[in-house]
């Protein structure tokens, strides 16, 4: 028995119920997962968060997934990882660098409110990586007083984590620029795009570029699980 991998289950039943087979390995104690001194250098946070988690490998309809956990009282917050791999061409190297050792996020157990991935999907996956910023063209009327005009490159934009409403987290793939799209939304952390209307592009506070992001997003769950960031 994994009682990490039960709240997991429990906390996210209708993502597990419709598995035809699900392989659950034993809980392992913190510290098993270790990063290079590269990754630990470029996440100081993310790096922290990761090694301080309990890990379980779990293989699902023939996927294979690490689940990180952490234990927090009577809750186990955790996120469900692929394994890390060789990322797709033209990503920021610092995010090819994090797929090496990181898969990114599928699911999160024990979720909690005020953090960025609460209700998304994907997060820093090669899967979600390999969708750029073109679908914003179909939001061109969006864009008033200037209708069609959108102010970036659709195509140097790629995608790093995505809601279901359709708000998504996008990064440049040279400089880093974080932007977020959010036609429904009721954030506070954002501002509007230099010359966009509300509910088209934003910028991040404390979100700017790719790498001050996924600290902030790892720093929010270090900070719910009680761990210094």
């Amino acid at each position: 028995m994994n009682p990490h991998w039960n709240a997991f289950a429990e906390d996210l039943f209708w993502f597990v119920k419709n598995r035809r087979h699900i392989d659950v390995g034993p809980l392992s104690h913190p510290g098993r997962w270790q990063p290079s001194r590269s990754l630990a250098v470029s996440f100081p946070v993310l790096a922290r968060l990761l090694s301080a988690a309990h890990t379980s490998s779990i293989a699902i309809d023939g996927d294979e997934f690490v689940l990180f956990s952490w234990e927090d009282g009577d809750r186990i917050p955790s996120w469900l990882s692929p394994l890390p791999g060789a990322a797709s061409p033209g990503l920021l190297p610092a995010h090819s660098l994090l797929l090496k050792e990181f898969g990114g996020i599928v699911e999160r157990g024990g979720e909690f409110e005020g953090q960025w991935l609460l209700n998304t999907n994907d997060a820093l996956t090669s899967r979600e990586a390999g969708h750029d910023a073109s679908f914003i063209r179909d939001y061109e009327w969006a864009f008033q007083p200037q209708p069609g005009h959108i102010p970036i490159d659709v195509g140097a934009y790629y995608s790093i984590c995505r809601e279901a409403n359709g708000n998504d987290t996008l990064c440049h793939r040279v400089s880093g620029e974080v932007l977020l799209f959010a036609p429904d939304h009721s954030f506070e952390h954002v501002v509007p795009f230099e010359g966009c209307p509300e509910f088209t592009l934003y910028r991040i506070k404390g979100g700017a570029t790719f790498s001050e992001w996924v600290e902030t997003v790892a720093g929010q769950w270090a900070e719910h699980c009680r761990m210094a960031a």
